[in-house]
Formats: structure tokens, C-alpha cells, sequence
């Protein structure tokens, strides 16, 4: 907590707390007065010890009211109802009046979430920020907490407390995400990468901006920004601020479209692709595989790998190193070092495949980032 307390916006930092706490300053000076002139009075009227005049007083103050310690006159009687009289309207009401107005603002409350949550956040490792809030971005949450992605999102938006509360998400911070002590606040350093999704273009590029200065500051290696836009013309311009990756709303909705109009529902039912790729029941995936340098598999064929027999999977694509693509490669098609591969595989047996994988040098796309995180971590990155 103490690397990120610079970062802390003013209204929930330590000084505000104490800020807080010295509304309890003059309630406290008036009471500490009160009980030293009643304490002084009592000696004074009743003639009695210090000890016994402190005591009365605490008792009388505090509305206790155990009786009275030694026989009383009128004069000290009358000297005992002032002393009820200012401990009770004066002393406990004035108090009891500041505190309630402290709890019931809110305040307090508020500044320890908020900490709580940044204390909360500097724990996580391996997560995405997400910076901005859309109806895009609903869904993308939603699919993170299916896929048991972490995530952080930051953003100022008005309707941002109800929309956090909807989805019910676990880490979030309401502030500025164009501003770079938010996104260092989100704990960048032990993050994959942020995804840039304001409802603005404008703000889109001022933010990924943010983040890559940020990300440069603190030397972070391996951290990748993906933006998305609204509009097409701004894509060059974020890829020119520094995003790894961008994506456009009208692109995405348009191949989307194209593909359902090449695919209409004539058999009365979603096409079996559009389920695979789109649907939200993870039967089969498409997964990435990378031939490490030194692999075992390096040299033979698809053949010899022998994956149908042993997890019902196929290779679909392979991408060497030069970039050529070779799609729906033949059984005699040899593997090479560097090659990327893409496979078909049931969901349930995608860690088989993986762990595998491993066993023979073909890492996947989470080995690598495990591996380039783990670098990164060590200072290698």
C-alpha cells in the first residue's frame, strides 16, 4: 500500500482521514474544558480532593449518576445541575451531533472502500484493466468472469456505481482512466495489458496514450494495449499511439452481419459455426500452439504426431516463420521450428493437449505468456 499511496486521489488519502478526525477536535477542547472547571468547581464549592472532585465531575458529565459522593448543600447542588446541564446539552449532545454527521456523510465509509480496494488490486496478478465503460465493455465482462479472466476496471462515468453494482464487479475504481496515477493505481506492473474502451475516439487515443507512457515509465515489458473504436478513421491513429492491437466497433458488427447472411437459419437453427465461434457454450475451440526452438516434434510430420488417435483434434492451419499460411496442411506436411498451429480440440481435453504439448516443446499462446510475464517479473523481460 505504501508504493501506491502517492497515487491515492486527495479525497481518499491519509490527510483527508485526519482531516476527518480533527472535526473531533473542538468537542474534545470543550469537553476537557468542562471537566477541568467542574472538576475546579467542586473543590472549590465542596472543599473536597482532587480525586473525588474528578470523579463526581466524570460521573455527573457522563449522566452515570451513581448519587452523591458527600452531603451537598444548595450551593452545591445548584453548581451540580449546571455541570448535568453542560456535560448532557453541551458536551454529549455536541459530540454525539459531530459523529453522526461523520457517519452519516458517508465519508469515512467511502475512503475505506476505496482503500481496501486499492489494497485489494495491488494483490492481483495476471489481469486485464479495462479503462472506460460501454455496453461493450458489459459483455466483455461478462465474458471474463465466464472464462475466469481477472480484471479491473477504471472509469469516471455517472451511471459508472450502477453499472459496477449490476454486473457485480469485484475490482473497479471510480476515476479518471485518462489519467495516469488511475491506470498506475490498477497495478500495471503485474498486469498483461489494458483494453481502451471509452465511448469517445478522442478519449480512446488520450487514454491508450496514457497507458503507454505509463507503461514506458515504469519499464514494463510484455505489456500489450488493445484499444477499441467507433469510428474506422481512428484506427491508425491509436495504432500510432501505441496500441498493440485495435479493434473497430463498425468492423466487428459488419462481419458479423456478413457472416449471418452467408449463414441464414434455413435449417431452423444457429449454424453449427456460428455456436462454435460466437456461442457461449465452450464445446470446441480453435487453439494456438507455437514449435519452440529444440523441440522433439521438430522435423516430423502431422502423421507422427498422431493427434486425431490421441486427444480427437486436428491441425487447421500452420504458419511458418516467413509468414506463409498453409491451411487444411496434409498428414505428410513436416513441422518446423517456429511454426505456429492452430487446432481444433474439445474443450475438455484442451489441458491434456497442452500439458502434452509441453512435454515435446510446443508451447501455447498461455505458456508463452506465462513465460514472457515470468521474465518480466524477474527483470529479464
Amino acid at each position: 500500500m505504501k508504493k501506491v499511496e502517492k497515487y491515492i486521489p486527495k479525497e481518499y488519502s491519509q490527510d483527508k482521514v485526519l482531516d476527518i478526525l480533527m472535526k473531533f477536535r473542538p468537542p474534545l477542547i470543550i469537553a476537557l474544558v468542562a471537566i477541568m472547571v467542574s472538576t475546579i468547581g467542586y473543590m472549590l464549592i465542596s472543599k473536597v480532593d482532587l480525586l473525588k472532585a474528578f470523579y463526581m465531575t466524570i460521573l455527573t458529565v457522563t449522566t452515570i449518576g451513581y448519587g452523591e459522593m458527600w452531603d451537598m448543600g444548595v450551593k452545591d447542588r445548584l453548581f451540580n445541575i449546571a455541570v448535568m446541564t453542560l456535560g448532557v446539552g453541551t458536551v454529549m449532545g455536541y459530540s454525539i451531533a459531530v459523529l453522526i454527521n461523520i457517519v452519516t456523510s458517508g465519508e469515512v465509509k467511502e475512503i475505506v472502500r476505496f482503500r481496501k480496494m486499492v489494497s485489494d488490486i495491488s494483490a492481483l496478478k495476471k489481469h486485464y484493466i479495462i479503462l472506460g465503460m460501454t455496453d461493450y465493455v458489459k459483455f466483455l465482462v461478462k465474458e471474463f468472469e465466464r472464462k475466469g479472466i481477472p480484471f479491473v476496471i477504471v472509469s469516471d462515468g455517472e451511471s459508472f456505481d450502477a453499472f459496477v453494482k449490476e454486473l457485480d464487479v469485484k475490482y473497479f475504481l471510480k476515476l479518471d482512466p485518462s489519467c495516469e496515477n488511475s491506470i498506475l493505481l490498477a497495478n500495471p506492473e503485474s498486469a498483461v495489458g489494458a483494453i481502451v474502451a471509452c465511448d469517445d475516439d478522442y478519449k480512446n487515443l488520450a487514454v491508450t496514450l496514457t497507458v503507454k507512457k505509463v507503461a514506458s515509465k515504469l519499464n514494463i515489458k510484455n505489456f500489450f494495449i488493445f484499444s477499441v473504436v467507433n469510428s474506422i478513421s481512428f484506427k491508425d491513429k491509436l495504432f500510432d499511439v501505441g496500441a498493440d492491437y485495435v479493434e473497430a466497433v463498425p468492423e466487428i458488427t459488419s462481419k458479423r452481419l456478413a457472416f449471418l447472411a452467408e449463414n441464414p437459419p434455413v435449417f431452423g437453427c444457429k449454424s453449427i459455426f456460428e455456436e462454435i465461434l460466437f456461442g457461449e457454450r465452450d464445446f470446441i475451440g480453435i487453439e494456438e500452439f507455437v514449435v519452440q526452438p529444440g523441440s522433439k516434434v521438430a522435423g516430423k510430420t502431422l502423421k507422427e504426431l498422431n493427434l486425431k488417435e490421441k486427444f480427437r483434434a486436428s491441425v487447421i492451419a500452420i504458419r511458418r516463420t516467413d509468414g506463409e499460411i498453409i491451411y487444411l496442411p496434409d498428414e505428410d506436411e513436416k513441422l518446423m521450428e517456429g511454426d505456429l498451429i492452430a487446432v481444433v480440440v474439445s474443450k475438455k481435453l484442451v489441458e491434456k493437449i497442452r500439458k502434452a504439448f509441453l512435454t515435446v516443446g510446443i508451447f501455447s499462446r498461455r505458456d508463452v505468456l506465462k513465460k514472457l510475464l515470468k521474465e518480466r517479473e524477474n527483470g529479464l523481460g
